[in-house]
């Protein structure tokens, strides 16, 4: 088995009455990482989460990458790259429709090993 020198976590928390499909996935560097690639139709329930996990094995190579997922307000977005050298110019971008809004966290203890955790709310002013 490989060393993973680099990883991206991603974990979706949906704190909505939405039901996402994931519409289409994919990597610039690395891989996906186990348990398996994520596939267009898999769906995040309601009030669920999923973890989808990008990693790379060979030096000097970060991961990069995006996700897509679909509701019935629109398109949710995330994406990061998280180069090999200088980790700390590591970016992410998550975009969603109205009325939805999102929070976003890191677990960085371990630099070259990082949780992105992404949560889907309702916006406070939307009924």
């Amino acid at each position: 088995m490989q060393m993973v020198l680099r990883s991206m976590d991603v974990v979706l928390q949906n704190n909505t009455n939405e039901l996402l499909t994931l519409e289409s996935a994919e990597v610039m560097r690395g891989e996906w990482g186990p348990p398996a690639a994520p596939r267009r139709g898999d769906v995040v329930e309601k009030q669920s989460s999923a973890k989808w996990l990008n990693q790379s094995t060979v030096d000097g190579v970060g991961v990069m990458g995006f996700l897509r997922l679909g509701c019935t307000k629109g398109y949710i977005d995330i994406s990061w790259n998280m180069p090999y050298f200088d980790v700390g110019q590591r970016t992410q971008e998550v975009k969603v429709p109205p009325p939805l809004d999102y929070l976003i966290d890191f677990n960085t203890e371990n630099f070259d090993q990082v949780v992105m955790m992404v949560t889907l709310v309702r916006r406070r002013n939307e009924p």
